[in-house]
């Protein structure tokens, strides 16, 4: 479909799994947000900050955020009962109010 639309190279970003590359029979370049956002919010000075993964297939690049800006590290425990269906069971870190 995009190869049909006349590209000959996709650029990404923050793409879910790495995998999904692979999908592509054409050259795929694959950038990250990380440096800007972390420069966003160390410039922005926010008190408290703390990062949450939605689930714990997100804890590594969570863990990633939190160490390079110093905040607090929350992880959201969830199931899935039903297909599109998510139920918040536990969440685990320092949630400050």
């Amino acid at each position: 479909l995009i190869t049909g639309a006349g590209a000959d190279r996709v650029i990404t970003m923050d793409l879910h799994a790495p995998q999904i590359q692979g999908f592509f029979d054409i050259p795929v370049d694959h950038l990250y947000s990380s440096a800007v956002l972390v420069k966003h919010f160390k410039k922005k000075k926010v008190n408290n900050l703390a990062v949450a993964s939605p689930d714990v297939g997100g804890i590594k690049m969570a863990r990633a955020y939190a160490k390079r800006l110093e905040a607090d590290l929350i992880v959201i425990d969830k199931r899935r009962p039903r297909q599109n269906e998510a139920e918040v069971m536990n969440v685990i870190g320092d949630v400050r109010r």
